[in-house]
C-alpha cells in the first residue's frame, strides 16, 4: 500500500497528467531556514504566485498552464504541500503574523534569484503578497489579486473558519480525519461552490485536494500559524485588515480580477476596496465566486496576459 505522502504525490501526478503539463519543480531555501518547494512551468516574464488558506501551489495549475509567455511560479507556502513546516513553530498572535507576512515575499524572492517579479495572490495568499509587496515594492513589478483577499473588509465568513476562532476548536478541526465529502463542502463553503457545481473543479481536482489535506499536514501547519484571523461572531478579525497607510506604499500596477458572486466579498467589496489604492484596474469576473481563474478561466487568463504584457509607462506611472 501507498505511504500517505505517495497518494498525495500520485493523486497530484494525475492532476497535472489530465491537464497534460509536467512541471519543473526543486526546493529552495529561504533565509530564515526551511525548503520551499516550487513547481514552475512556462517561459516569459517571471509571475510568482501564492496560494490561499490550507491548500498549495497546484491550485493554480488550469490558469498556470493557460498562460502564454509567462514564467509562472507556483509555491508551496511554508507549512503547505510539501514545502517545510514555518521555522520556529507555529505563529501565535497577529503581531508575529504580520511580522512574518512582511518578510516571505522578499525571501522568496531572493532564493528563487529573482531580482523584480510580478506577484499574484488570493484570498490569504493575497494577504502575504500585499503585505510582502508593501515592504519591498522597488522588486515588485505589477501585483494581481483573484478575487477577494484577507485583509479586506469581508462581508461574510465560513462556518469552518468562524469555528476555528471557538477556543480549542483550531486543535479538535485538524487532528479531524477529512473525508472526500468533508473536503468538498468546505471546498463549497469558501467560495467554490459553482466551480465544483458546474465541473469546473473537476474530480481529479477534488481527488488532488482531498489528498492534501489527508495526506499531508498542510491544514494543520496552516490552522496553527494563522492566529486570530477569525472571531466566532463577527467572522475575519478586524484587526487583520489592510490599512490605508499600508496600501499607499502599493505604487506599483495593480491588477484585480475580483468575483462578482465571492461569498467572503463580492463586487461591490472590490470596487471599495481596489479604490483604496493609488494604481489599480479592477476587473468583475461575472458570476465568479472565490476562484475566478477556475470559474472563468478565459478571462482571467487574457486579462492576466494582457496585463503583464503592458509596458508600465504605457497606463501607469510608478
Amino acid at each position: 500500500m501507498a505511504t500517505p505522502h505517495q497518494q498525495h504525490l500520485d493523486a497530484e501526478a494525475r492532476l497535472w497528467k489530465s491537464l497534460g503539463v509536467q512541471p519543473k519543480e526543486y526546493r529552495i531555501t529561504l533565509a530564515t531556514g526551511g525548503e520551499v518547494r516550487v513547481q514552475e512551468l512556462g517561459e516569459g516574464p517571471p509571475l510568482v504566485f501564492i496560494h490561499g488558506g490550507s491548500i498549495s501551489g497546484t491550485s493554480w495549475c488550469q490558469l498556470a498552464k493557460r498562460l502564454e509567455g509567462i514564467r509562472c511560479f507556483l509555491i508551496d507556502r511554508p507549512g503547505c504541500g510539501l514545502s517545510d513546516p514555518i521555522v520556529g513553530g507555529p505563529l501565535n498572535d497577529l503581531p508575529e503574523l504580520e511580522a512574518y507576512a512582511d518578510g516571505l515575499l522578499e525571501q522568496l524572492l531572493d532564493a528563487l534569484e529573482l531580482e523584480e517579479a510580478t506577484v499574484a495572490g488570493t484570498s490569504y495568499g493575497g494577504f502575504f503578497a500585499f503585505r510582502g509587496a508593501a515592504q519591498i515594492p522597488e522588486r515588485v513589478t505589477k501585483l494581481i489579486e483573484y478575487s477577494w483577499l484577507i485583509g479586506a473588509p469581508p462581508e461574510g465568513a465560513p462556518l469552518a473558519a468562524r469555528m476555528s476562532g471557538l477556543p480549542g476548536m483550531r486543535e479538535l478541526m485538524v487532528r479531524m480525519p477529512m473525508s472526500r465529502g468533508m473536503v468538498k463542502g468546505a471546498l463549497k463553503q469558501f467560495g467554490l461552490g459553482s466551480a465544483i457545481d458546474s465541473g469546473k473543479f473537476n474530480e481529479q481536482m477534488l481527488d488532488w485536494a482531498h489528498a492534501l489535506l489527508r495526506h499531508t499536514d498542510t491544514l494543520a501547519n496552516d490552522t496553527r500559524s494563522s492566529p486570530k484571523l477569525f472571531t466566532p461572531i463577527k467572522g475575519q478579525n478586524d484587526d487583520v485588515l489592510l490599512s490605508d497607510e499600508l496600501l499607499a506604499k502599493l505604487t506599483m500596477p495593480v491588477l484585480f480580477l475580483w468575483g462578482e458572486n465571492d461569498p467572503n466579498g463580492g463586487a461591490a467589496i472590490g470596487r471599495d476596496f481596489s479604490a483604496r489604492l493609488p494604481n489599480a484596474e479592477l476587473v468583475i469576473v461575472p458570476g465568479a465566486e472565490h476562484a475566478p481563474w477556475i470559474d472563468d478561466l478565459e478571462t482571467c487568463a487574457s486579462h492576466t496576459e494582457r496585463f503583464l504584457a503592458e509596458p508600465l509607462s504605457s497606463r501607469f506611472e510608478r
